[in-house]
């Protein structure tokens, strides 16, 4: 192999090692599952993708260490079955989703504080698109 083949190659790797890591899930054509797989953590917008039939997991960190509780799950249900919630470590919660019919639908994971007439907010909202 010579030293500019080489040096290509290398580059390439290096670019592939960086940018999938931020993946959410891997493709189907280079061997992934087509579910997705999300960590909500940080920004309160975040959009994804999948076939239908598949599952998405929506994993957070657990609003409780802030004051607030879970105030509910708003979805289009023709659209995507709310599978279950389960408590993580580390002070987490993962929702699991599975995909039913092709379209679009926001999952929006609402929060509140346990104060006497206090509105639940948005605390993540997913733009879902089911293929």
């Amino acid at each position: 192999m010579t030293p500019r083949l080489f040096l290509r190659a290398a580059l390439a790797l290096c670019l592939l090692a960086l940018t999938l890591p931020g993946c959410a899930s891997m493709p189907r054509m280079l061997g992934g599952s087509g579910d997705a797989n999300l960590v909500l953590d940080g920004e309160q917008l975040h959009e994804t993708s999948l076939p239908q039939g598949r599952s998405l997991t929506l994993d957070m960190r657990d609003p409780i260490t802030s004051g607030y509780v879970f105030a509910g799950t708003l979805f289009d249900p023709a659209l995507l079955r709310l599978e279950g919630i389960e408590p993580r470590p580390g002070n987490r919660v993962r929702y699991q989703f599975t995909a039913l019919a092709k379209g679009e639908t926001d999952i929006q994971i609402k929060i509140k504080r346990n104060d006497p007439g206090y509105r639940p907010d948005v605390y993540k909202r997913v733009r879902v698109t089911i293929e």
